[in-house]
């Protein structure tokens, strides 16, 4: 894995920098334990430091947020894809929602950004408007899945983005320490999906996690990869994090 050194000046653009370790990059991946030092680190620093954004892929690993979601957790194992079961890690983290799981093969972005710094409506107030920011990162994926082809929408109460009433693509959870944004958004691009049939997602009884692969085939749609799907993400979502003043 790259050591990640913590960016000390503001890119020419003004927007957030980007880090990037997925598995093009990194056969290895991003351990979730090594994210989650990154972002401590980078939440320590001062309000007027550089904005950035992680994109990582993670080995297979639960989650559970603030509000738990233990129960959720059907099985202390997962299905790999030579159909061998694997000893599920999982790992309590202090962002909002309950459980939710990454696997290879799906993209994971977490911006590490200060959100009253942030251009309205996000940076409302002194402490920014975490909904806001929320609606945002949803907002960015739906464009994202639209511009391959493939019509998504969030729902009002239920946080993530879906593609019927009972199929999810994109999980949110998202947290703030000193005005920093920490944690973010999990969108399936070809994650091997039986892997998440080790939990009921998110809580939700009745709801099945798809991917993007999964939704373009059955419509016949080309299928892109993981780092087209990265970079058409990252070009919607960066100019909407721009901050009033650098």
């Amino acid at each position: 894995m790259h050591e990640f050194q913590l960016p000390v000046k503001w890119p020419v653009d003004g927007l957030p920098a980007v880090w990037i370790a997925t598995a093009e990059s990194d056969p290895g991946l991003c351990d979730y334990t090594q994210a989650l030092t990154i972002m401590h680190d980078l939440v320590q620093r001062p309000a007027n430091a550089p904005d950035v954004i992680l994109a990582v892929e993670h080995p297979t690993v639960a989650t559970l947020g603030r509000s738990g979601g233990r129960d959720s957790l059907i099985a202390s194992q997962w299905l790999d894809v030579h159909g061998q079961w694997q000893p599920l890690p999982v790992i309590e983290v202090a962002r909002g929602g309950k459980v939710t799981m990454h696997a290879p093969g799906q993209l994971v972005v977490y911006p590490i950004v200060h959100l009253p710094s942030l251009q309205p409506p996000v940076g409302r107030g002194p402490l920014g408007d975490l909904p806001a920011y929320a609606r945002l990162l949803e907002a960015a994926v739906v464009d994202t899945c639209a511009h391959f082809g493939l019509p998504a929408f969030a729902i009002a109460g239920k946080a993530g983005v879906w593609v019927s009433e009972t199929r999810k693509i994109m999980s949110l959870g998202v947290g703030v320490q000193r005005g920093w944004s920490q944690h973010g958004l999990a969108l399936n691009v070809n994650p091997h999906l039986p892997t998440f049939a080790a939990m009921v997602p998110c809580g939700l009884g009745g709801v099945e996690l798809t991917s993007l692969h999964r939704e373009l085939s059955e419509r016949g749609l080309p299928l892109p990869d993981l780092p087209q799907v990265r970079d058409v993400l990252l070009g919607l979502l960066r100019p909407q994090l721009r901050r009033v003043a650098v």
